[in-house]
């Protein structure tokens, strides 16, 4: 059976380039870090390769032949054109990671402004000023569905960055 968060992050990854790079129905590499994957489908770092060979046959329905080769640190996965093209065909205009980047993206964009957004979306939303040196504040979904990254910001004084974890990486890079 397909690891649902593996293939839920996958898309939303395949998502995030679409939207800032723009659409190209062509294959694309994506690059996963070992802990990642163990958190995504939870097991054991020795466990991973037979995890991948699962997840891509199981996965060929929606993705085609996704290929993936170790790498230092992690594995690349190859995500052939079907898989792409699928990801641009659910894409919508109005989810949640179309409307955050499209605020991102503009100048002058605050804080306020991307919290507008995530409170769009749902009520339950985690705002807290780190200033840890790495990022300015964190933001994240606390109910599960609309969105589980947390994204972190840093506003240089002229826009602000972006970076999003999955919850297990950023407590594991312990910022």
């Amino acid at each position: 059976m397909i690891s649902n968060r593996l293939q839920n992050n996958l898309i939303s990854v395949i998502k995030e380039a679409q939207l800032k790079l723009g659409y190209e129905s062509h294959a694309l590499g994506v690059n996963y870090t070992e802990p990642s994957l163990c958190h995504l489908l939870d097991c054991d770092k020795s466990e991973l390769p037979q995890q991948l060979e699962q997840f891509c046959s199981d996965g060929r329905d929606i993705f085609g032949e996704i290929t993936f080769a170790k790498r230092e640190g992690g594995y690349r996965f190859d995500v052939p054109q079907k898989g792409v093209d699928y990801v641009h065909s659910i894409l919508r205009d109005d989810e949640f990671l179309a409307v955050f980047i499209g605020t991102v993206r503009r100048a002058g964009c605050t804080v306020d402004d991307v919290l507008k957004v995530f409170y769009r979306y749902s009520d339950d939303v985690h705002f807290e000023e780190v200033q840890n040196g790495e990022f300015d504040f964190l933001i994240y979904f606390e109910d599960s569905g609309t969105d589980d990254f947390w994204y972190c910001f840093h506003d240089d004084g002229l826009q602000l960055e972006y970076h999003r974890f999955i919850n297990e990486d950023y407590l594991d890079f312990d910022f």
